[in-house]
């Protein structure tokens, strides 16, 4: 089984899960190592995806740290989303990517919420359901009304610019999913401390977009007069 078909599979798992546990996935267990509290919800996802992947290469995860080893790392974020899960908010899923010599060049993301499933490799870039895994080519959203802010809460300035330039916007809380969603909507902007296990895959299957990634900002845009808008923004506060 090829990497792509191996995530899928750990998810389907984890999918099934999170339906049936006999156990309280919400408990708390420790702190991982990306610094968040784990939960069981947390450590269960991640022994799932060691047993499925850990054969293509070391594995680094928010939970355990470095795991295994091998030329190519696997970056997981167990739970995208962890807070929502706990709180009963739909937007919550699972975010994978495959490195090698330092660079991505794969990547699934899931939202089990409505159980869509990105995939990317080199330009292929498709969608589908996790039940059903009919795939078809992602495409750029025209239609598309709001952007995504995600960690507004922790904005001093920019929220202000962003508001002068009558953006809407939401700020749903699994940043991975926001990335993979970047397609849709109007923009995708982070404001705060950036981890790899966050933006790894997202970010992969933004890269034919207009990007900027600098410090403790994000932004992703499919629309350049939109990102050049709020690129002018961001400069004034700079």
């Amino acid at each position: 089984m090829d990497f792509i078909n191996s995530v899928i599979e750990a998810n389907k798992e984890i999918f099934s899960l999170i339906n049936h546990a006999k156990c309280d996935l919400k408990k708390e267990v420790s702190i991982g190592a990306g610094g968040d509290i784990s939960r069981v919800i947390d450590i269960e996802a991640e022994k799932i995806f060691i047993k499925y992947l850990s054969h293509f290469g070391k594995i680094s995860s928010e939970e355990c740290g470095i795991y295994g080893d091998g030329s190519d790392e696997i970056i997981i974020d167990p739970i995208d989303g962890s807070e929502n899960f706990l709180s009963n908010l739909p937007y919550f899923g699972t975010s994978v990517s495959r490195k090698r010599d330092n660079k991505v060049i794969e990547a699934v993301i899931v939202n089990f919420a409505n159980l869509d499933v990105f995939i990317k490799k080199d330009s292929f870039f498709k969608k589908a359901k996790l039940n059903k895994l009919i795939f078809s080519n992602v495409i750029k959203n025209n239609y598309a009304r709001i952007g995504i802010y995600e960690r507004v809460y922790t904005s001093k300035d920019i929220i202000y610019k962003i508001n002068e330039l009558g953006l809407k916007y939401r700020s749903p809380g699994a940043f991975a999913l926001s990335l993979a969603y970047a397609h849709d909507v109007l923009f995708v902007l982070f404001e705060g401390k950036k981890r790899e296990y966050d933006i790894s895959a997202g970010l992969f299957m933004c890269n034919d977009l207009y990007v900027y990634n600098e410090e403790n900002i994000l932004l992703v845009s499919k629309d350049q007069d939109i990102y050049l808008k709020v690129m002018n923004e961001l400069k004034e506060i700079s």
